[in-house]
């Protein structure tokens, strides 16, 4: 990766830890106010989570309601200093054109992940005021008089006034996931979440939806913790031999995880509606209002006694469901096929880990922050960004919003707070 130069024996004003999505934008709005910034970034390559984000696609922000979990007032509070709207400024400024799809989600008009974090590090290689060193894996932080003291595992020693720390999380440690950080974050003066899998498959009793392994199929998921409806979302599920996928199932993750770490009762129901044509084959999450007028048991078993009647049980359900699917149902009764189609139920085992997690729930208590510039309310001239806070959005690239947002906010204050070179 092209490494940006600056004057010989300029220092930096800012420190910036990570090189993904939030600690990319705070270098970003720095080099455009020429504020001197190092960034330090483990990985050899700069951006590279960013890389692998919406399939290659990089769903980088959503224009629709803000959908935040964990400290989520704090996130709403935050977008509304720097929101979706002034995100996709930010990279028309870098040349980055969006194209709004489905649900608001937001890519970049190359539809490549990789023009987003071209354009990113185009703006910095461009810059004379900020450096990136990659390979600096950094592990400890300390406060040093005239601002902070950051220590990387090369041995490197890097001091500067103002530090952003935009370490990630633990979430993905295959793309440099690590929550190494939080701990030495928190012993400055923070309260710490500890971190849990969120946005990842779920494992189930598997025995009902043995042969189905890799079907993909357009569902209505519930999820009963306790015997009560917790949450429900809609989307292509995605059957496995450890239990069921896909973004509506890993939508569910961090209700079921919690749900099971309190020794509680997980069940998820799945109602194939959608796939039969009785209901809309939505792809986010579903209103309360929404699953009472869902399609089910009743209106599945109408349509399979209409099929039966006009086609005869050899064809009844050639042409509704997939071969694999038929095969569950084939041998039932209608009123049990019916009941299996609308609203299977798997108890719930346990949750991916974060290997297979798209973002972490928990983190660093927002309660210790400024959510108009991420400054820490207890240590000032410390910023902290994105996944390593206490909160985790939904998908459709709430959770990118929110790193861009944090570190369009840190950068800007962080900035205004330095000294200019003469």
């Amino acid at each position: 990766m092209p490494t940006t130069r600056r004057p010989s024996g300029s220092k930096p004003e800012v420190i910036i830890i990570g090189g993904g999505a939030s600690g990319l934008a705070a270098a970003c709005v720095l080099a455009d106010a020429g504020v001197p910034a190092l960034v330090l970034e483990k990985e050899e390559k700069a951006g590279r989570k960013l890389l692998a984000t919406g399939n290659g696609r990089c769903n980088l922000l959503n224009f629709g309601p803000p959908v935040y979990f964990g400290d989520a007032a704090f996130a709403r509070q935050a977008l509304s200093h720097c929101g979706a709207a002034e995100v996709a400024a930010f990279f028309a400024g870098l040349g980055l054109g969006l194209r709004e799809e489905e649900g608001g989600r937001a890519y970049p008009l190359p539809n490549q992940a990789a023009a987003v974090a071209d354009s990113l590090l185009a703006r910095l290689q461009e810059s004379p005021s900020v450096k990136i060193r990659t390979g600096a894996r950094v592990t400890d932080v300390r406060r040093a008089e005239g601002g902070f003291l950051v220590e990387t595992a090369d041995g490197g020693r890097y001091s500067a006034p103002r530090l952003i720390a935009a370490p990630g999380g633990p979430a993905a440690p295959r793309l440099g996931g690590s929550g190494e950080l939080l701990g030495v974050l928190a012993r400055l003066g923070h309260g710490l979440v500890p971190p849990r899998p969120a946005l990842c498959p779920l494992e189930t009793e598997t025995a009902a939806i043995r042969g189905l392994s890799g079907l993909r199929a357009p569902a209505w998921l519930t999820l009963f913790i306790g015997g009560e409806p917790a949450c429900a979302a809609a989307g292509e599920a995605l059957f496995t031999d450890y239990g069921v996928s896909g973004v509506c199932a890993m939508q569910l993750a961090r209700d079921a995880g919690r749900g099971l770490q309190d020794g509680r009762e997980v069940i998820l129901s799945v109602d194939f509606s959608p796939l039969c044509g009785l209901a809309p084959p939505l792809m986010r999450r579903l209103s309360p209002s929404e699953l009472r007028a869902g399609p089910a048991r009743r209106e599945m078993l109408g349509l399979l006694e209409a099929r039966f009647a006009r086609l005869g049980p050899g064809r009844a359900y050639t042409g509704l469901l997939p071969r694999a699917l038929a095969n569950k149902v084939r041998s039932l009764p209608l009123p049990e096929a019916a009941e299996w189609l609308s609203g299977l139920r798997l108890r719930v085992t346990g949750v991916k880990g974060f290997d297979q997690a798209q973002v972490a729930a928990g983190g660093l208590s927002c309660a210790g922050f400024d959510p108009e510039t991420f400054q820490s309310r207890s240590v000032p001239g410390l910023y902290v960004t994105g996944e390593a806070l206490n909160v985790d959005g939904d998908t459709g690239g709430f959770n990118l919003l929110f790193a861009w947002a944090g570190g369009i906010l840190a950068g800007r204050h962080a900035a205004g707070e330095a000294e200019r070179p003469s």
